[in-house]
């Protein structure tokens, strides 16, 4: 059961960005900003953090696909830059004391880092043909500021779930 206690958490985080998108957050604001929910991004990071390195690499893999298959034209994009960017978070985290703040820092860098390698190989593509100004004032920084509550929301519970799981591991 607890083996598939993780997964499935990672996924309802994953379904509830789209369900949140088309519910809380109208396609047409007023503000024009672009509010991009990294949730299921967001417990990957922290299970790179707190679990270790292959599981978030996998679990990014794994997300990553499921995220090109669903929302995007070209397989890939999710799939290499999810799967990055728990990686390089993790690289970071082994040099740093896993707590609170060092964790929400390291959480708004992968979905900064997630966020960019999206737009540069879309731009890359030609998929994308926003400015880089445009990028940062209207999608990045909305971005960062709705998954760093997230990430403050989820924090205390999930990382009490992944302490847990650790612990089941060490065990087997």
């Amino acid at each position: 059961m607890k083996k598939i206690l993780l997964p499935f958490l990672i996924y309802l985080a994953f379904i509830s960005e789209s369900s949140l998108v088309q519910a809380f957050l109208p396609h047409e604001n007023s503000m024009d900003w672009q509010l991009i929910p990294r949730f299921s991004m967001v417990m990957i990071l922290f299970v790179a953090i707190y679990l270790n390195t292959t599981y978030g690499l996998l679990y990014g893999l794994a997300f990553g696909l499921l995220t090109d298959l669903l929302y995007t034209d070209i397989i890939g994009v999710y799939l290499f830059s999810m799967a990055a960017t728990a990686y390089i978070t993790s690289v970071f985290s082994r040099y740093l004391f896993g707590n609170l703040i060092v964790t929400l820092l390291l959480s708004i860098v992968g979905v900064s880092i997630l966020e960019f390698f999206v737009y540069g190989l879309n731009s890359l593509i030609g998929i994308s043909n926003q400015m880089i100004d445009v990028f940062l004032y209207k999608r990045l920084l909305p971005t960062l500021i709705l998954n760093g509550l997230f990430a403050i929301l989820i924090y205390y519970p999930f990382v009490k779930q992944l302490n847990q799981i650790k612990d089941t591991l060490k065990e087997n």
